[in-house]
Formats: structure tokens, C-alpha cells, sequence
């Protein structure tokens, strides 16, 4: 499990510096195998706006920027990129500056024209994994002029390696590391999660007739859905934070449904509503012999006690594990379902070990989800998707099956107690 050290102090404030909370969760039984600082050497980085852009009188291959960072200043520098335009916001390194790699920016020359610095790409910043684009890092417009670029990306950051024993699935996401924090620092104070609201049943504007559970491995399955998609990059921040977590972003649907799972553990998966063999889902065992092409290319012959998820009659993806082929998100995508289900984990360790597919996803179900987050799980990533202008979100949602666990009875006699404690007195 990755913890990010800026993330968890938005969830817990905690009376402790990183080297001490790693110490005390180590002696807790979350052994943290390794630390990282990221970017430290990453140093003098502002953000600016591009004023112009003009061709360079004497390279074809070079352009001319102008930028400006408010009242603070302004400068000139020489870019080869192609991905900017008047406008663009960006990060920029003035002279004196020192990048991720230990590089220290000075002023150069171009055929008698100055660069005073250079505009910057993600991995020049010390993110390779941030875009799946090269060229210059584009920030939102409305990113402060003239502040530290890499504080307000968050690219400083202490990342921590920590060993999640088979026992402790409540520690695989950043709001179950800070519960433990809270637990571990009793002065610690733990920040309240406001989940948005969802509501049934659904009132999407589609012929879907609804989810079907035929299999007691799925005891809760819940489904949200958007359209008028625009499969674009997600907001630069999230995808940051992504990276650094060791999850390489990919699209704002995908991004949105990895972000929430390291939140709250809880894995989400989106359809192509488009691709569906029928306007239904069913959550049933697979047939023996039957066999489903994953989203790795792979194809997979099946037991008869794997958990599928179907549609009209057809395998669209191996529950708890990963989605099928045919159902894919693609640049081409309008109209999605967004799965937040409950999978019980030995169905999953088990298909997940059999087949050899090693997901985050059957990480996490294969140890133990708590079935109550589902629902909550599902109205955040609509919420984010809302927020993130993905399209047209609806706040409805289907909820089939149970998401209360109900309660749990351990017996615990005085003798159990006094042996535990060391204690006969009592």
C-alpha cells in the first residue's frame, strides 16, 4: 500500500512528523518497508501564463514564448514543444532554478535570441507517469500566477511503502491509514468525510431494466451512470496524486475510479453502456468451460465458480478481478455504468490465484472490503465525476442486494478475558 504523507494530513491532523508516524505503524504491524521524498531537489519552479508565442526568426523547429506571472515579472524563453498556445497556463523554471534531477536552469541562447528559463514538462518535474502525452505541462487556468509550482501540484511529498499483512484489508486505502493514525495518536483529530447524496431508484434517460443477483459471492452490487462523456485528462492535481500513489493515469473515468479506491478502498469499474449485449446486468457463476477476454487481452477459460458479470446473458467482466474486453472504456465512449459491488473475498482470492490476475481490485476484495463504503464509494466517484465536468452526471442510482453487514456476536467469556489480559483479579 502507497500512503501519501500530503494526502493523509488532509484526512487526520497528526501531532507527528513522517519519520515518527512511520515508526509508530510499523510497531502497529504495517511495517513500512521504505520512505521516499519525492522531488526534493525540485527547487525555484513558478507558474506563468503564456502572452505569446512567436516562430523563432532563424529555427523552424523553435518558437519564441512570452510569459508572465501577474505583476510579479515577466520573461522570455525558447520552447520546441507544440503542445502550448497563447493562454496556456504552465510551469516555468527562471534561471537559477534546479529541476527534479538536480539540473540548475540558467540562460541560453539561440541564435542571438536569450532563453531566460524553460517551460516545463511532468518529467522535468519529476512526474514521467503524469500524461500520456509529451510536451509541456498544462495547469487550469485559474492556478495562481507567480506561486511555487511544484507546492501547489503537491509534488513534495513523503511517500511511504507499508506491508498490509492478509488480516488488515481496512488498511488498503488513505481513509483506513488514517483511521489507524488516529488510533496510533490519540491526540490526533480526525477529519469528517461528507459523502454526497444519491438517491433510487434511478431515473436515467436510457431502456435499462435493472440488476440481477444470482449468486450468494455478491451480496450488494450498486450502479451509477453519466452520459454525454468527454473522455479527456482528469484535473492535474488528481493526476499527481495518482502517480505518486504509483497508479499511471489514463483518462478521467479511469483516473476517478482509481482515485476513490485508494480513498476508500472500495474498487469501482466503468462499461461502456453502448457496448452492453442487453440493457441489463447479472451477477451470476460461471459456467464450466466458459471463457472471457479481460481488459489485459487476455483470454481465460472458466470454473464453474467463478463471479461474472453479465449481460444478456454474455460475460462483460470477471467480478472482483477485471472488466472484459467487450465492454471497455475508449476514446469513443458517450454513455457509462459505474460498478461499486461487494464481492465476498474467498470467491475472488480464489478466481484471482486460479487465473493469475493480480489486480488492484482482487488485491483489495481478496482481503476483505467493507460492504458499507460501496454505496458511499459510488455517490463520491459521481460526485468527482460531476465536479470534474466528465459529462452529464446523474445523482441516481440502483442499489440491489445489501450493503449493511449487519452485526456480528463474538462470544467472550470472563475466563477469555482474564487469560488475554493476564489478569485473574478481574
Amino acid at each position: 500500500m502507497i500512503v501519501s504523507w500530503n494526502w493523509l494530513n488532509e484526512l487526520v491532523e497528526l501531532p507527528a512528523d513522517a519519520q515518527e508516524f512511520a515508526e509508530k505503524l510499523t510497531m502497529a504491524g504495517a511495517e513500512v518497508e521504505e520512505i521516499t521524498y519525492t522531488a526534493q531537489r525540485l527547487k525555484g519552479t513558478i507558474i506563468a501564463k503564456i502572452l505569446n508565442l512567436t516562430p523563432h526568426p532563424e529555427r523552424k523547429n523553435l518558437m519564441v514564448v512570452t510569459l508572465t506571472w501577474g505583476d510579479k515579472g515577466r520573461a522570455t524563453c525558447i520552447t520546441g514543444a507544440r503542445n502550448v498556445r497563447e493562454g496556456d497556463v504552465v510551469p516555468y523554471a527562471p534561471p537559477g532554478a534546479v529541476l527534479a534531477d538536480g539540473t540548475v536552469i540558467g540562460i541560453e541562447e539561440f541564435d542571438e535570441i536569450k532563453s531566460y528559463g524553460m517551460m516545463l514538462s511532468a518529467d522535468e518535474m519529476g512526474l514521467p507517469s503524469l500524461t500520456q502525452e509529451e510536451g509541456i505541462l498544462i495547469l487550469p487556468q485559474d492556478a495562481p500566477l507567480g506561486k511555487d509550482a511544484a507546492s501547489w501540484l503537491g509534488i513534495k511529498d513523503v511517500i511511504f511503502d507499508v506491508s498490509i499483512t492478509p488480516n488488515r484489508g481496512d488498511l488498503l486505502s488513505m481513509a483506513g491509514i488514517a483511521r489507524e493514525a488516529h488510533a496510533l495518536f490519540p491526540s490526533s483529530s480526525l477529519k469528517k468525510i461528507d459523502f454526497p447524496h444519491t438517491h433510487t431508484p434511478h431515473d436515467w434517460p436510457v431502456n435499462f431494466q435493472g440488476v440481477t443477483l444470482k449468486d450468494p459471492g455478491c451480496p450488494f452490487y450498486g450502479l451509477g451512470f453519466a452520459d454525454e462523456l468527454k473522455v479527456l485528462p482528469a484535473p492535474v492535481k488528481y493526476r499527481v496524486r495518482l502517480a505518486l500513489c504509483g497508479i499511471r493515469p489514463i483518462s478521467n473515468i479511469v483516473d476517478v475510479t482509481n482515485y476513490v479506491m485508494l480513498f476508500l478502498g472500495q474498487p469501482l469499474h466503468a462499461f461502456d453502456f453502448d457496448k452492453l449485449p442487453a440493457p441489463e446486468i447479472t451477477v451470476r457463476s460461471s459456467y464450466e468451460g466458459e471463457r472471457i477476454v479481460t481488459l489485459d487481452g487476455r483470454e481465460h477459460e472458466l470454473s464453474f465458480d467463478d463471479l461474472l458479470i453479465t449481460s444478456g446473458g454474455l460475460p462483460i467482466g470477471l467480478a472482483g478481478v477485471m472488466g472484459g474486453a467487450n465492454s471497455e472504456i475508449d476514446d469513443t465512449t458517450r454513455r457509462i455504468l459505474i460498478e461499486s459491488a461487494h464481492f465476498l473475498p474467498h470467491r475472488i482470492s480464489k478466481t484471482s490465484r486460479r487465473l493469475g490476475i493480480n489486480s488492484e481490485a482482487a488485491y483489495r476484495y481478496a482481503r476483505g472490503v467493507d460492504r458499507a463504503k460501496a454505496p458511499l464509494a459510488l455517490s463520491y466517484a459521481l460526485d468527482l465525476m460531476n465536479k470534474w465536468g466528465c459529462g452529464k452526471v446523474y445523482t441516481s442510482v440502483i442499489l440491489e442486494g445489501d450493503a449493511n453487514p449487519g452485526e456480528r456476536l463474538v462470544p467472550l467469556t470472563s475466563k477469555k478475558l482474564k487469560t488475554y489480559l493476564g489478569d485473574e483479579d478481574l
